[in-house]
């Protein structure tokens, strides 16, 4: 028998000829979230995962993971707690938006920033979810700095009390606030 002659060269063409492509997907919260998610364990890219999660928030500002993802970005710095801000909390207040005036109270308590209106606003969303026991270590170091004002106004937003009545003067004179 003879030798089989191999195949001939395939012929290559210098340039590759556009295929044709079929309507782009429509850009959804969900695949933008998840896009963000693979990012973050594939290359890190800081950067295109924010405008990704902006992207997000944009399509569904209701949502709370986007808030979430984009302020781990900027993790203790004023950056997050602005990021967080902008979520746009309603009545009655959820465990995720506990978390996130979590996140607010934590962030703004370790730079200090006592002065900072967000912070009551923060501690009294935080404080009618998880109760006022929870703001303990927050009022121990509130206290401490005498921001005593504060305290009144979280104490009585958080227990649902009219600062005027008379348990609640009590309990002020208590606590010397």
């Amino acid at each position: 028998k003879p030798a089989k002659s191999p195949d001939p060269p395939a012929k290559s063409s210098p340039t590759p000829e556009p295929k044709e492509t079929g309507p782009t997907n429509t850009k959804l919260a969900e695949t933008r979230l998840g896009l963000a998610g693979v990012l973050k364990l594939i290359s890190g890219d800081k950067d295109e995962m924010k405008t990704l999660l902006n992207e997000v928030i944009l399509m569904e500002p209701s949502l709370h993971d986007p808030y979430i993802e984009l302020g781990e970005l900027c993790r203790g710095t004023m950056e997050a707690v602005d990021v967080y801000d902008r979520f746009p909390f309603s009545e009655p207040l959820t465990f995720d938006d506990a978390y996130i005036y979590g996140e607010i109270v934590q962030v703004l308590m370790k730079l200090e920033a006592y002065d900072d209106p967000r912070l009551e606003k923060a501690l009294v969303g935080y404080g009618s979810v998880m109760g006022w026991n929870s703001l303990d270590s927050y009022v121990r170091k509130l206290e401490n700095v005498y921001k005593t004002a504060v305290l009144r106004n979280v104490y009585c937003a958080v227990n649902k009390k009219n600062a005027e009545d008379w348990d609640v003067q009590q309990f002020f004179k208590v606590k010397m606030w």
